[in-house]
């Protein structure tokens, strides 16, 4: 527990360091680095086997970069996604075909165009919002909500946790904890509200941003869930060990990838109404 805590506050003080002397522009790099780590750790999850040819994971994590890259700078960022899924199947086409086993190919072609999607797009969104206006607010309020929500899960499932959630996926997760992790999610929203800067007072409704707050609450522990899901079927404890005591990056922002689309979405609609 203690390397646990000792590791998260290093995380967060690196983390509070590069906004301060970078902004921005130091937060979008240290997103596409974290990015890059996610897709890396994805990779390596979906593609596990001895019999995965190197050049498919290779072409899979060199595929996921660039989308991630080109995701959040196209207007149009559907096209990128089509590329890449495009040039990918054919990838798996042409290394099954010179191997002569058939068989593995579905198993490539699903675990790669979902990982196209996981860790190709989900982080691309949340990195979009540095692009927006004040978009260090709106980052920093995906990272409370999805953080609040969890650090209140952890601490109502283990005291008042008495109902499994989904055992088979995760069976430390319970009901109680969900509801708690829901809560938390709201009570950032109620913050982030409040304590706004002025000019956005007329978007953040309390209202407004705590039902976003929840939505994309319940949509971090939907993340979190998949992510243990895969990590059962891949027969692995961690993704990674970037960070001691939490396991791999995947480990730490499941939540924020499934929140982030959800969240992106719903700001946009915020702005947009607040416009109108």
């Amino acid at each position: 527990m203690r390397i646990r805590t000792l590791s998260a506050l290093i995380a967060v003080f690196a983390f509070i360091a590069i906004y301060w002397f970078f902004e921005i522009h130091g937060l979008m790099l240290l997103s596409f680095g974290v990015a890059f780590i996610c897709v890396y750790e994805y990779s390596k999850l979906a593609f596990k086997t001895p019999q995965t040819p190197p050049t498919l994971k290779w072409s899979f994590q060199a595929l996921c970069g660039l989308l991630v890259v080109a995701s959040v700078f196209m207007d149009v960022p559907t096209a990128a996604i089509a590329q890449a899924a495009v040039y990918f199947l054919a990838i798996v086409l042409l290394t099954v075909s010179r191997k002569g086993d058939l068989q593995p190919a579905f198993h490539y072609q699903g675990a790669g165009l979902m990982g196209l999607l996981y860790v190709g797009v989900f982080p691309s969104l949340a990195i979009r919002l540095l692009r927006l206006e004040d978009g260090d607010i709106w980052f920093f309020g995906l990272l409370a909500i999805v953080f609040a929500g969890d650090t209140m899960a952890y601490i109502t499932g283990r005291f008042l946790g008495r109902r499994k959630l989904l055992e088979a996926v995760s069976p430390k997760k319970t009901i109680e904890g969900s509801i708690g992790g829901l809560l938390g999610s709201a009570l950032a929203g109620v913050v982030i509200a409040q304590y706004a800067p002025f000019e956005l007072t007329s978007v953040l409704s309390t209202p407004a941003m705590v039902a976003v707050a929840i939505v994309s609450g319940a949509f971090a522990q939907i993340g979190d869930l998949v992510e243990s899901m895969l990590k059962r079927v891949a027969e692995v404890k961690d993704s990674g060990h970037i960070m001691p005591g939490h396991g791999g990056m995947l480990d730490r922002l499941d939540g924020v990838l499934f929140a982030a689309p959800v969240y992106f979405s719903l700001v946009h609609l915020l702005l947009h109404f607040s416009e109108s």
